[in-house]
């Protein structure tokens, strides 16, 4: 079920990439940090910027503990824990980004409060009301079964606990492939904002805000062309870095697409109610 996510996302050598890029270690031997590698992994729109900002919704407390649903390399999580002190376990399918996350979360001295395992969120591995918030930031277009990975979500938190979701959705027409996350059609999950946020309410969710966020995905492209950074800029480094040579065509096809109008990107913030 999972083969071709893993095919599109796995690769070998991330670490090594990764660190090559950053580079570390450099002369004044200075420890990696979780800041460090913001620029290159934060595998979804906006990158790190998205990331502060829809981790503020949260704004969980040190003692908080959180899933992240489609971990990635683990930068999303590894912003959290050295950002706000708390605990993120992460989940994804694809068993290099797994590794990858484990290990720079180990070289960045969060070992004790990140760690990361190979699951379907479809059928998450913990019981009942583990989880004190949860996110999930640009996975929901890889889901074959989104219904079922909210039920599951909506099982693991606890009363009271919000989930920050950003994904992009469909409008009218065809997107222009490859895409970021599908290099076909038949890769690719994408349905409507009303369809989605059906989704959210059928699994028990509360909806809290639903906001188009396509304006500043186009509008950062617009000024990061404008300052002749090609593909050097940070969100352009991110995924060229790990996801291979052919992003940079990828994510002009992305902005393209949000730019004439053919899908959008959505971000929902649900509670589950207490």
């Amino acid at each position: 079920m999972h083969s071709p996510v893993r095919k599109h996302y796995g690769s070998p050598e991330i670490v090594g990439r990764i660190l090559a890029a950053v580079p570390w270690p450099d002369e004044s031997g200075s420890p990696l940090t979780a800041a460090s590698l913001f620029p290159y992994d934060q595998l979804h729109g906006r990158a790190i910027q998205a990331t502060r900002e829809h981790a503020a919704r949260l704004n969980p407390s040190a003692e908080a503990h959180l899933l992240d649903i489609g971990s990635g390399v683990g930068g999303p999580a590894r912003y959290f824990a050295s950002t706000y002190g708390c605990r993120v376990t992460g989940i994804d399918v694809t068993p290099e980004f797994v590794a990858a996350s484990g290990e720079l979360g180990r070289l960045c001295g969060l070992a004790g409060r990140v760690d990361f395992l190979e699951a379907d969120a479809a059928k998450l591995p913990f019981p009942a009301e583990t989880f004190d918030h949860a996110y999930c930031f640009y996975v929901g277009m890889n889901l074959s079964d989104t219904a079922a990975v909210l039920s599951e979500v909506f099982r693991v938190l606890k009363p009271g606990a919000r989930l920050v979701w950003t994904e992009v959705t469909a409008l009218t027409g065809e997107p222009h492939f490859p895409l970021p996350w599908a290099r076909t059609a038949e890769e690719s999950h994408v349905g409507t904002v009303e369809q989605l946020t059906a989704l959210f309410e059928d699994a028990g969710f509360a909806l809290l805000a639903i906001e188009d966020e396509t304006g500043s995905h186009v509008d950062l492209a617009r000024k990061i062309g404008a300052s002749g950074q090609v593909p050097t800029a940070a969100e352009d480094q991110a995924n060229h870095v790990v996801l291979g040579a052919d992003f940079v065509e990828r994510r002009k096809n992305y902005i393209r697409s949000l730019s004439e109008g053919l899908i959008a990107s959505t971000l929902v913030v649900s509670m589950k109610p207490d």
